[in-house]
C-alpha cells in the first residue's frame, strides 16, 4: 500500500516561506524553481547545495534575479509552454505560483515530464479560502454597482489537488492545508496597494475606483486591521509528492 498523510487543517499563526525549504531531499540535487520571481528562494536552495534553475514569466523578475544573483541560472519563460528535457531534475519546487496557473491538468502533466522517475514535487501555494474576507467584500461592493467578481485563482482543497496528483502519476507523502495571516506592509495603505495588485483587473473597469477602495477598507477594518496593520486571511496548501 502506497503510504502518504493527508492532514486537513494545521492551525499556525504564521510560517515563514523558507520552512518549505525543508522538504527538499538532501544535495546535491537537480531542481527547477518554477516561479522563482527576483531569485531569493532560489539562492537559499543554492546555498543548501543544489544545482539549481530559476524561471518566472515576467521578464522583469527573471532580469532583477539576474542582477541580483549573477551566479546562479534564471530563464524567463512559462512553464506551460517551455521546452525541458524529459527526466531533466531530481526535484521540482515553487512557492506561492500555481494559484495563478488555471491549466492545473497541464500542469501536472509538465511536471511529472521533466522530473526523473521518483523525483519529487515540493510546492505550496493559495488553499480553499485563501484571501475569502477580502475577496468576499470586494464582491459586495462591485455587487452594490451592478458588476460581478469572478476569481482568476486556483485555490484548491487538499482532497480536489491530491486527486489530480494521483490521476497525473504522483504519489502524495504529505499534503495539508493551513491558515498563514499574513502582514501587508506600509501601514493603512497595504489593504489598498494589496488590491490594486490582486484586483487589477477588475479595477480598471470601475469608473470610481478610489471610492470603491474607500468602501472596501470600511468594511474590512473591523475584521483585518491589527493595531497598525492589515493582516490578510492567506490560507495555504503544502503539499510533497513522488512521480512514479
Amino acid at each position: 500500500m502506497q503510504k502518504y498523510i493527508i492532514i486537513s487543517t494545521i492551525l499556525f499563526l504564521s510560517m515563514e516561506s523558507n520552512q518549505l525549504l525543508d522538504y527538499l531531499p538532501a544535495a546535491p540535487n537537480k531542481i527547477l524553481d518554477i516561479g522563482c520571481g527576483t531569485g531569493e528562494l532560489t539562492a537559499q536552495i543554492a546555498a543548501k547545495g543544489f544545482n539549481v534553475l530559476g524561471i518566472d514569466q515576467s521578464n522583469n523578475m527573471i532580469q532583477k534575479a539576474k542582477l541580483n544573483f549573477p551566479n546562479l541560472d534564471f530563464v524567463q519563460g512559462n512553464i506551460l509552454h517551455m521546452q525541458l528535457e524529459q527526466g531533466s531534475f531530481d526535484t521540482v519546487f515553487s512557492n506561492a505560483v500555481f494559484h495563478w496557473i488555471n491549466d492545473q491538468q497541464t500542469l501536472a502533466m509538465k511536471i511529472h515530464t521533466v522530473l526523473k522517475p521518483g523525483g519529487l514535487l515540493v510546492c505550496e501555494f493559495g488553499a480553499e479560502g485563501n484571501i475569502k474576507t477580502i475577496s468576499t467584500a470586494f464582491s459586495t461592493e462591485l455587487n452594490l454597482l451592478g458588476k460581478a467578481y469572478y476569481s482568476p485563482f486556483y485555490f484548491p482543497s487538499v482532497s480536489e489537488y491530491t486527486t489530480l496528483l494521483k490521476q497525473n502519476n504522483f504519489e502524495i507523502i504529505t499534503a495539508y492545508d493551513y491558515p498563514r495571516p499574513t502582514t501587508l506592509k506600509e501601514g493603512y495603505s497595504g489593504l489598498s496597494n494589496w488590491v490594486k495588485q490582486f484586483f487589477a483587473a477588475d479595477l480598471v473597469k470601475l469608473d470610481d475606483p478610489d471610492t470603491v477602495m474607500k468602501h472596501l477598507e470600511d468594511r474590512l477594518e473591523d475584521k483585518l486591521w491589527k493595531d497598525d496593520h492589515w493582516e490578510a486571511d492567506y490560507h495555504r496548501i503544502r503539499v510533497v509528492a513522488k512521480s512514479i
